[in-house]
């Protein structure tokens, strides 16, 4: 299972300020070929000093084993954070 994106991002109003979530379409090719789309919600803490902590959730796994490329989704998020693409995400409820 291989990564594509991560697209359709939406931020969800949050009352904690140093906290950023979102929603969005994780698109993945499996071993076949086959183009798989699954909705994530993930958050982004803002620390003082440090990295942000990252923590990502895929909605409906279908049984699909996702757990190890779950690092790899992680530093997708990083990677979308730090070229502000996360930035420019519509605002939703």
């Amino acid at each position: 299972m291989r990564i594509i994106d991560i697209d359709k991002l939406i931020e969800i109003d949050n009352h904690i300020y140093y906290i950023k979530l979102y929603k969005g379409s994780l698109m993945l090719m499996n071993n076949m070929g086959q183009i798989i789309r699954k909705e994530i919600k993930f958050s982004i803490e803002y620390k003082p000093v440090g990295d942000p902590v990252i923590l990502a959730e895929i909605i409906e796994t279908d049984n699909l084993k996702i757990d190890h490329i779950m690092p790899n989704i992680i530093k997708r998020i990083e990677k979308l954070d730090k070229e502000g693409v996360l930035a420019s995400a519509t605002k939703g409820v």
